[in-house]
């Protein structure tokens, strides 16, 4: 009968894993991931029976016999060196070889490739003097204790003595090292009760803080470091504090101040990629362009294998808009690191927004925050660029679902109500599930900030036949009206319901009336024999409001300028109307009734003109049309009806001729 044979390939991979965890200090401990994607093992320090909280990682290779009698040769892909370079932990390369009973390591970080090359493998020279059946254990101990202080800007952690410190101080550190940072932010506060000085506590309090977001409380313990010792590294971490909370919050002064700290570093030293990449970031988010570009390209030559630089300097292409040169460089950091959720991200957001591959570019976001469920936190815009790429693949519901998970986190950010207003206004009337809550959304942003869109939504939704209710919201919410009242509104036969598009722009009308008041046509009607009401002015307003809506509305619509010039001319045309309540008083004598008569006749239009001229050029401004194509012109059929309307109304009001 035939016995299964067992391949000399798992004999010897059996081997040499006896062989190393035979080498591995009794009182450390092994750990086997559950896969195997470039690390074989995790080694875990421990000292005097305490769990460090540091680790390295271990890949074996395993042969039968070495040619090289210097080195032992191993091959590794690509894959596998980028992903060690997104490990926090050092990782430890070692060589068995089969005929010699000996295993030979290195350290992975110690070597140098590049990794956005079109290789696919890489040739490793280990040193056959780095025997592991004679390696020391301390000095790898002190390695790992290094690297980590490297990485995670904490220079005491070097200096930790495990033999000296308390069980207190190990979990903290060790919860630091796990990068369970709301744990170390607990043991890191209650050691300080005890030793409020303690400089490497209070590094690695500021460092956990800044991990959580936590950035005035960061800045305020690396304050406190930096005025107890003030090293280089200090300044280092509060520069990097200084530039996240800028960024995160749109806090310029902040970015300004760690620029101009980073720019100190690198004039001390501009052979560090590091200083380069935190000082080209800052730059970036000045709009300093040529310069983040100049000094992510050092980093990237000292560097090449910086996933995050390749990203952040295609996020500057996306700004200049040279996206060729951005997508490029999203693909060599995904070619380093396949996984980097913020170029995964912002590759789909490119590709959504610019080259309309809607279902790639979301496959690619989805991904990234599947990988990194963080990234929604850290990056503000993370939902909105789903939602939006959803809401191009006119899938309504899940576009809202996204912008409401990104409302729950910043629901005051204009981007997101914004963005959330344009889509229930487009989709409502074709999705009636989406009234009710069409509805509460634009009721809460109307209280949240008054905002004129959502009344006109509201308006819009509710249909209301009262024509009073209508008038009643619109005094309310605006400047409007503050002393007219409805009946004045009705005696000036004006549909209030139809002017309701006054409030889509009623933010730019404001603007604008801001620099053209109302109140510099009143010279047109001084007169010792009447007194303006304020009604007629508000009425006015309201007509000029609506026909500056409208115009640009219009335009919006079909992108045709002549439009503007012709909607103005529409709307303005029924401003006569206000004449109706222009003043209270008509009991005049026919003399002084002759020369109001006359004033108004005269003056009435001119003031209309001058509206229709400002608003025509004043929307020209705003929407970038130029004047000379855009020469605002009337007929003379409009200006004859301007005329004969101020007269009837004029007439209606002093009563001098006959209707007929």
């Amino acid at each position: 009968m035939n016995k299964p044979n067992r391949h000399n390939n798992h004999i010897l991979e059996t081997e040499s894993n006896k062989f190393f965890n035979f080498k591995v200090p009794n009182e450390w401990y092994v750990d086997k991931p559950e896969h195997d994607y470039g690390v074989d093992y995790v080694v875990n320090i421990v000292t005097n029976n305490h769990v460090t909280g540091l680790s390295f990682s271990v890949q074996m290779k395993s042969k039968i016999k070495e040619k090289n009698s210097n080195f032992a040769v191993i091959s590794l892909k690509r894959s596998t060196l980028g992903l060690f370079n997104t490990k926090l932990e050092p990782v430890f390369l070692v060589a068995y070889v089969q005929e010699e009973k000996e295993a030979y390591w290195s350290w992975y970080n110690e070597l140098e490739f590049d990794l956005t090359s079109s290789q696919k493998t890489y040739t490793v020279n280990i040193p056959k003097t780095n025997k592991l059946s004679q390696i020391d254990w301390n000095p790898i101990s002190k390695y790992v204790q290094e690297i980590f202080g490297v990485k995670m800007l904490v220079e005491g952690i070097k200096n930790l003595e495990y033999d000296e410190i308390s069980n207190s101080q190990i979990l903290a550190w060790k919860y630091y090292f796990s990068q369970d940072y709301e744990k170390s932010i607990f043991y890191f506060k209650n050691l300080l009760k005890e030793k409020p000085n303690d400089i490497a506590v209070l590094e690695g309090l500021a460092q956990s803080q800044y991990k959580t977001f936590h950035y005035k409380e960061a800045i305020n313990n690396i304050n406190k470091t930096i005025n107890l010792s003030g090293t280089p590294n200090q300044h280092l971490t509060k520069a990097c504090i200084l530039a996240e909370d800028g960024m995160q919050n749109g806090i310029k002064g902040k970015i300004i101040e760690a620029k101009n700290l980073f720019k100190e570093f690198l004039n001390k030293d501009n052979t560090q990629f590091i200083f380069h990449y935190n000082y080209a970031n800052t730059l970036s988010r000045l709009r300093y362009t040529k310069e983040a570009i100049y000094h992510f390209e050092l980093c990237l030559k000292l560097n090449p294998n910086f996933e995050q630089a390749w990203k952040n300097l295609g996020q500057v292409y996306f700004d200049t808009k040279e996206h060729e040169k951005e997508l490029s460089c999203y693909n060599k950091a995904l070619i380093i690191n396949p996984l980097l959720p913020q170029a995964l991200f912002s590759k789909g957001v490119t590709l959504s927004r610019i080259y309309n591959k809607d279902e790639e570019g979301l496959s690619l976001m989805l991904k990234a925050v599947g990988n990194d469920e963080n990234m929604l936190l850290e990056y503000q815009y993370t939902y909105f660029g789903i939602a939006y790429a959803y809401q191009k693949l006119e899938n309504i519901k899940e576009a809202l679902n996204w912008v409401n998970k990104g409302l729950d986190h910043y629901s005051e950010d204009k981007v997101y109500l914004d963005f959330k207003s344009n889509l229930l206004i487009n989709n409502w009337k074709e999705n009636e599930w989406l009234i009710d809550e069409a509805l509460r959304f634009f009721e809460f942003r109307l209280e949240l900030e008054n905002d004129y869109k959502s009344l006109y939504s509201i308006l819009l939704i509710k249909q209301l036949k009262d024509k009073e209710p209508i008038f009643n919201l619109i005094k309310k919410h605006t400047s409007i009206f503050r002393e007219t009242s409805f009946e004045s509104i009705k005696a000036c036969d004006l549909d209030i319901s139809d002017g309701i598009i006054f409030l889509l722009h009623y933010d730019k009308y404001l603007d604008f009336r801001n620099s053209h008041s109302i109140y510099r046509y009143s010279m047109h009607l001084i007169s010792e024999l009447y007194l303006v009401s304020t009604e007629f002015w508000e009425i006015l307003d309201f007509i000029f409001a609506k026909s500056f809506s409208n115009a640009i509305t219009q335009y919006f619509k079909d992108t045709d300028f002549n439009v503007i010039t012709e909607t103005i001319l529409e709307d303005l045309i029924i401003s006569t109307r206000s004449i109706k309540v222009m003043f209270p008083n008509t009991d005049f004598l026919q003399e002084d009734a002759i020369k109001i008569m006359a004033q108004i006749y005269s003056e009435f239009p001119t003031i209309i003109i001058r509206e229709f001229g400002a608003q025509t050029g004043t929307i020209n401004s705003v929407l970038g049309i130029d004047k000379t194509v855009t020469k605002p012109e009337f007929s003379e059929e409009w200006f004859e009806k301007l005329n004969e309307d101020s007269f009837i109304e004029m007439n209606k009001k002093l009563k001098l001729l006959k209707d007929n």
